[in-house]
């Protein structure tokens, strides 16, 4: 249980550093630092994109993976390291 531990820490810090790079990456550069505040006052004009590009759809699962191991990795965490 203990070896689970320390692999599922090791993915979550890999899917962690995973995740902020590609958001990261998608900021486009016409947002500026008003993009980090959730300002997409740029792409109104032309209307709403229309679906994701491919690293929206892997930040998408990125992030749903870093839930999952979350609780995976509490929930394991609990088990190999009890308090009592």
């Amino acid at each position: 249980m203990v070896m689970l531990s320390y692999f599922l820490i090791a993915l979550h810090t890999i899917i962690s550093v995973a995740l902020v790079i590609l958001v990261l990456m998608q900021m486009t550069k016409a947002s500026e630092l008003g993009g980090a505040f959730g300002s997409g006052g740029t792409h109104t004009m032309f209307g709403r994109k229309k679906g994701l590009d491919t690293p929206g759809k892997i930040t998408v699962w990125l992030s749903v993976a870093f839930m999952v191991n979350s609780v995976l990795l509490a929930y394991v965490i609990s088990r190999a390291f009890p308090l009592s």
